[in-house]
């Protein structure tokens, strides 16, 4: 049982209704804080844009305890634990049933962006937190707000825990990350995301000329949904652009994978690289730049022998990874990681322990947490949680999400009663 909080609680702000996001609130609410949810969507926006994909861990992984065993009092038809869930399932039967928990009624607002946090009454290269300045610590936090059909508006918050995932900042496809020429200008014509193949996007991609970018599983996704089209007659012209120099599949297999779905998904898209006569692979290739032609777009590479290659297509499909947006905290103290662009000390972390156990470095689901003070930052009382926290690192797990969900309540309970409700660094 937690500790009895001060008659007025302090405001956390919890910026992103995803899983991490809604987890992070009910624990909260359950703690006695004051919670409020930022989304600038929907309630689980980023796994709505890939709703029909079919996820990699059963349902006991991607739900928390706390949030199963809350449910289960309301009645709900939860899934067994051992499910494998699309996320529109996940979705429609763990986390909008979440949403709608009595402890968590009014707490959400939907359409409601932070696009800046700042820190009341000073601005970042003031208040520095020098030994014995203590002048950041007890000011507000300042909420830029930007809401649809009202005006935008600042609030406060005496905590912030950012829980914006990474889904919703694209990488670039061009040499070095940096947006190839002209890439700027093709918003149209770049998917940047999975999108519906088969489905509402089948025009965009039947029998179509498409460049596909990345080796991850996201590019594996689609290469088995390309493939689809072309099982019933309507198949793409692909050029593939493996990122790693190695062009050997879209993924690196795991050994005896302990997740069927991920193993499945591993060998078929195998099978098409190797196989597909309408597919055209360059392995390690770099995209120097992109120029419109009428209804067409010609695409430079630079091969990896440093001839250069122009192709034509007409759609194209960028799962190049994504990376954390920074911009929402850039007024305030945050040590992050050169690298992964994660907080620092939980970089570090991650780091040290991938030297320590090689094997560890690729496979997410030997991940694990390191402990609740790798979640501090120089600004007092603010938290990156969840798939942010790892930042361009895709290693991280929902369940360790949750575990740094009850770090972080812990630390702010902890800070609390260290200062006499204070949030301190």
């Amino acid at each position: 049982m937690s500790n009895p909080l001060p008659s007025s609680a302090p405001r956390i702000a919890v910026i992103g209704a995803g899983p991490i996001g809604l987890e992070s609130a009910l624990e909260g609410a359950r703690r006695g804080f004051d919670i409020e949810i930022y989304e600038a969507g929907r309630v689980a926006e980023h796994l709505r844009r890939f709703a029909w994909v079919t996820l990699f861990t059963p349902f006991a992984m991607n739900a928390s305890e706390r949030g199963r065993a809350r449910l289960r009092e309301t009645g709900a038809d939860l899934p067994s634990d051992d499910a494998i869930l699309t996320a529109g399932a996940f979705v429609a039967r763990y986390l909008e049933p979440l949403s709608r928990l009595p402890e968590l009624s009014g707490r959400i607002r939907e359409r409601s962006r932070v696009s800046q946090i700042g820190r009341e009454g000073v601005s970042k290269s003031e208040a520095i937190m020098a030994a014995g300045d203590r002048s950041r610590v007890g000011r507000k936090f300042l909420l830029r707000v930007e809401s649809k059909g009202e005006a935008t508006r600042f609030e406060s918050a005496d905590a912030v825990i950012d829980a914006t995932g990474v889904y919703g900042t694209p990488r670039d496809t061009g040499p070095g990350g940096l947006p190839a020429l002209g890439e700027e200008e093709l918003a149209e014509r770049i998917d940047r995301h999975l999108v519906p193949i088969l489905d509402s996007a089948s025009p965009r991609y039947a029998g179509r000329r498409v460049l596909l970018v990345g080796d991850g599983y996201s590019a594996a996704t689609a290469l088995v949904e390309l493939a689809a089209l072309a099982d019933r007659g309507e198949a793409p012209a692909v050029t593939w652009i493996p990122r790693g120099a190695a062009g050997t599949g879209p993924f690196h297999l795991q050994a005896a994978d302990p997740l069927p779905e991920r193993a499945q998904l591993g060998a078929r898209a195998g099978r098409i690289a190797r196989t597909a006569a309408w597919l055209t692979t360059f392995p390690g290739a770099v995209i120097e730049s992109y120029a419109p032609r009428g209804g067409t777009v010609h695409v430079t590479l630079r091969e990896m022998n440093g001839d250069a290659r122009t192709v034509e297509v007409d759609q194209i499909l960028a799962l190049a990874g994504y990376r954390p947006d920074a911009a929402i905290h850039r007024e305030l103290h945050v040590h992050l990681c050169y690298a992964s662009e994660g907080p620092m000390a939980l970089a570090s972390a991650v780091l040290a322990a991938s030297i320590a156990s090689p094997g560890a470095a690729g496979d997410c689901l030997r991940q694990t947490t390191h402990g609740a003070e790798t979640l501090r930052n120089p600004e007092p009382g603010f938290f990156l949680a969840g798939a942010k926290s790892y930042g361009r690192n895709p290693q991280f797990l929902l369940s360790l999400g949750h575990r740094q969900i009850e770090e972080i309540f812990g630390l702010l309970e902890a800070d609390l009663a260290a200062t006499g409700g204070t949030v301190s660094p």
